[in-house]
């Protein structure tokens, strides 16, 4: 997002080695394996191969083996951006993480 406002309500913190997104998918189509760029209490980044519509609501399962944490959550795509081989997808979940969630997942 190089040359633009960041607009993020919080500032994301780059995940542990061991984070990962199991799918995410919208409602009619799967989008395949992703990739956890970032993530707040709030929001997340993710890297796709293929390209989402702004606007559009993913269904996604964030996990984290190590800290046991599993969780199926819902996000509203705020952003799309190509970047070298894929895309860059950053959205707003629909309802926030918990602290304790959070910390699974950066720390």
């Amino acid at each position: 997002m190089s040359g633009s406002a960041d607009r993020r309500a919080q500032e994301r913190i780059a995940v542990t080695a061991g984070t990962n997104c199991q799918y995410a998918l919208r409602a009619v189509e799967d989008l395949g394996a992703v990739r956890v760029r970032d993530i707040s209490l709030n929001g997340i980044g993710l890297l796709t191969a293929k390209k989402v519509e702004v606007g559009a609501t993913l269904v996604i399962d964030l996990q984290n083996e190590a800290h046991g944490f599993s969780r199926v959550m819902l996000l509203r795509v705020a952003h799309v951006t190509a970047v070298n081989g894929g895309f860059l997808v950053g959205g707003e979940f629909a309802a926030p993480l918990t602290y304790q969630e959070f910390t699974s997942l950066v720390m």
